[in-house]
């Protein structure tokens, strides 16, 4: 076989092999167009609609998702949980260790060597060829290859005799070897397991970023609801004053009323404008926080409907503690990342195990053709990947706690927000029971006598402002009550809906 044809072979093979690779194609940042087609982004759309219904399953009630008439808080989570920006970029980095994790675990690709070499030096330029036995002469100076003879005759070995000519007829060396290596550690089982442990562990990250997000848009629809509330109890009074106004100008220009009160009311009124505007500046902030979240464009059509809600706790005190241990998102997140570490620790430990390397050789040489077979591994006598094992043995530790923390950290958190509920529900139920009914009495009486004509305006405008006062701190009472319950609720009954893609394809197979 000629040196070409020993190279071509194996040549052909791995461009055969190559075939299979992947290959890379660019994709441009189109982020022009992406801004110019966000704000006409449809919400009412298939994944929005799953999501709401996930969300409805666990609800009291169950109203079908129609944005058409607005947005309520439920409506709202669903969109949120789909075109949420943070969300949507958390999600995607997850697809990172899942792309991992389905790709763990193949057989290292076989190595393929080869060689070629030529002799620089071709030998002696002497050489025998079997002739059968000759005679050469006489020559007492060399000792022949049978020594010298008694005769003082130089013979050349029996059947054989000297030609010119090269040592070596043919001077290439070619050699190849395919090199297979043969898992016999088990490491690539651990390393599926530690991968997938990565997902779970990213996957739960997910779920705590659903969570937060649930929980910061009830937050932000509360206080935007409230401060709708406020707008109308301020409008209100800016009404009721305005008329409280009007007469006492027509007071002041009967001369029955000094002037100087009849001022005070214009200015009280003039500075409950401002207010209001300040009001309604907020719940336009508030309002465009709201669309962050939703993940939708300023300026898109879509209106939000408010709402207050104070959800019913059904979980008694003494249970909370070891509910959050089997359902807190955090918690079960720190779970998941020291499963991750304890299985990259096993990773590492298996990693000290060598593998087997086997594979068959072929040289030609001189002319000659060999096969062979070899094997080896390495020897875990020094290295045995201490570095790696003990910075693994590090990180389990650290995981471990860092679980322990997050525990903690947990259970302060519900005691904060028990003791905001208890307060906060205490001093609403204290302006209802106690200050409410005493600022509508003093308003009805004043009222009573604004009909008689006895009225002192002054003492009505105090009256009306104690009245609207007091509303906006029954307003403020109830937002902190819903705030608090809410915080509650999302604790101990918290909600996520991405599902586990390792759980998926598990069932799928």
């Amino acid at each position: 076989m000629s040196k070409k044809q020993s190279l071509a072979r194996p040549s052909c093979a791995v461009l055969v092999l190559l075939v299979g690779c992947a290959t890379y194609e660019r994709r441009p940042l189109e982020l022009k167009q992406y801004a110019e087609t966000w704000p006409a982004r449809a919400i009412d759309t298939e994944s929005v609609h799953a999501f709401a219904s996930a969300l409805a399953a666990g609800a009291e009630k169950n109203a079908p998702y129609n944005p058409r008439d607005g947005l309520s808080l439920a409506e709202a989570e669903a969109v949120a949980l789909v075109f949420n920006p943070q969300l949507r970029l958390i999600r995607a980095q997850a697809e990172v260790p899942l792309a991992s994790a389905r790709e763990a675990g193949w057989w290292p690709d076989p190595e393929f060597e080869a060689e070629v070499l030529r002799f620089a030096s071709r030998g002696p330029s002497t050489r025998f060829k079997f002739d059968g036995p000759s005679f050469d002469g006489v020559n007492t100076g060399i000792i022949g290859a049978n020594g010298l003879s008694p005769s003082g005759l130089e013979l050349t070995p029996p059947g054989y005799r000297r030609v010119p000519g090269d040592f070596i007829d043919d001077p290439w060396i070619v050699g190849a070897s395919l090199s297979i290596t043969i898992p016999i550690s088990g490491r690539l089982a651990v390393e599926q397991d530690w991968a997938w442990a990565e997902y779970r562990a990213s996957w739960r990250r997910i779920l705590i970023s659903e969570w937060e997000l649930l929980n910061r848009l009830r937050a932000a629809w509360l206080e935007w609801s409230t401060t709708d509330k406020r707008i109308d109890v301020v409008a209100e009074y800016i009404e009721q004053l305005g008329t409280v106004a009007s007469i006492a100008d027509r007071l002041a220009k009967a001369g029955e009323l000094q002037p100087t009160e009849s001022r005070l009311l214009a200015i009280e009124l003039q500075r409950q404008r401002t207010t209001l505007q300040s009001q309604e500046n907020q719940r336009e902030q508030q309002r465009l926080q709201l669309f962050a979240l939703l993940g939708v464009a300023p300026e898109a059509p879509v209106k939000l409907l408010p709402a207050v809600s104070l959800p019913p706790i059904a979980v008694s005190a003494p249970d909370r503690r070891n509910l959050l241990l089997d359902r807190d998102p955090r918690i079960l997140a720190v779970r998941a990342a020291y499963e991750a570490a304890e299985q990259r620790l096993r990773l590492e430990v298996r990693k000290q195990y060598p593998d087997l390397n086997i594979g068959p050789s072929y040289s030609f040489e001189e002319g000659f053709s060999r096969l062979g077979f070899g094997f080896g591994f390495p020897i875990p006598l020094w290295n045995r990947n201490r570095q790696a094992v003990a910075e693994a043995g590090a990180e389990r530790e650290a995981a471990r706690v860092q679980a322990q923390a997050q525990i903690e950290q947990v259970w302060s958190e519900l005691a904060r927000v028990e003791t905001r509920l208890r307060f906060a529900a205490e001093r609403r139920q204290m302006l209802l029971k106690d200050v409410v009914p005493l600022v509508d009495r003093q308003v009805e009486d004043n009222r009573k006598l604004l009909d008689l004509g006895e009225v002192d305006v002054l003492v009505l405008r105090d009256a009306l402002g104690s009245a609207v006062d007091t509303k906006l701190e029954m307003l403020s009472a109830t937002l902190a009550e819903a705030q608090a319950a809410n915080a509650l609720q999302q604790m101990l009954v918290p909600r996520w809906i991405t599902p586990s893609q390792a759980v998926t394809e598990e069932e799928n197979k």
